[in-house]
């Protein structure tokens, strides 16, 4: 008898792994659409772990720019949790436009439990963390850009003793899109370029 215990034991063993100690459980974007402007950031959702929700990142149409504007990621936020011997020792937002090389931008560390999220929810487990910030002031993910439709892809990650942790993926991101537009001239600036040739013509001729 005591074998078959030991027989069924080893067997769920094998069938369920240690859970990992170590994960991420929530993640958001705040986005300047006017650099450095009066208009505050607006922040978006990519996953959201709560009952109250912000506006999705993913597929989210971030509307149109100018060509030549600016326009920011002006903050993140990382929700991650720890237990037992597993630790979270940092984290990253990591950006690209339109398929091109993600560059990756330091979340800081914020607060552990009980913290609220940038959405209103309150967590309160022991080993939940919030980190939020980015490293740089701002991040002008227009810069260089030609006029058209683009996409700007992220995602997060925890850094960890057990590897990282991830919220979306380099290869399936959160994504949203935009577009730049070039400028329309004036109705008033083929006008005057006529009537100064116009002008040169007159002067043109009393010349000759």
């Amino acid at each position: 008898m005591n074998k078959t215990l030991v027989a069924w034991a080893l067997a769920l063993g094998v069938a369920m792994p240690a859970a990992a100690a170590t994960g991420v459980f929530g993640s958001y974007l705040a986005i300047d659409t006017d650099g450095a402007g009066a208009t505050a950031p607006t922040w978006y959702g990519a996953q959201q772990p709560g009952s109250q929700w912000l506006s999705a990142f993913g597929g989210a149409n971030l509307g149109s720019f100018a060509l030549g504007s600016t326009a920011t990621l002006a903050g993140a936020e990382l929700l991650t949790w720890k237990n037992g011997g597993g630790d979270i020792t940092g984290a990253t937002l990591n950006w690209r436009v339109d398929g091109g090389s993600y560059q990756s931008i330091a979340i800081g560390w914020t607060a552990n439990s009980t913290f609220t999220d940038v959405a209103g929810n309150t967590f309160i487990n022991w080993g939940d963390q919030k980190w939020a910030g980015l490293s740089t002031s701002s991040t002008n993910f227009l810069a260089g850009l030609s006029a058209g439709t683009h996409t700007l892809q992220v995602y997060f990650t925890g850094l960890s003793n057990e590897g990282n942790r991830d919220s979306g993926s380099a290869a399936n991101p959160f994504s949203a899109s935009f577009a730049v537009t070039s400028p329309v001239p004036e109705p008033a600036s083929p006008m005057l370029l006529f009537a100064g040739l116009a002008l040169l013509a007159v002067l043109k001729r009393r010349r000759a």
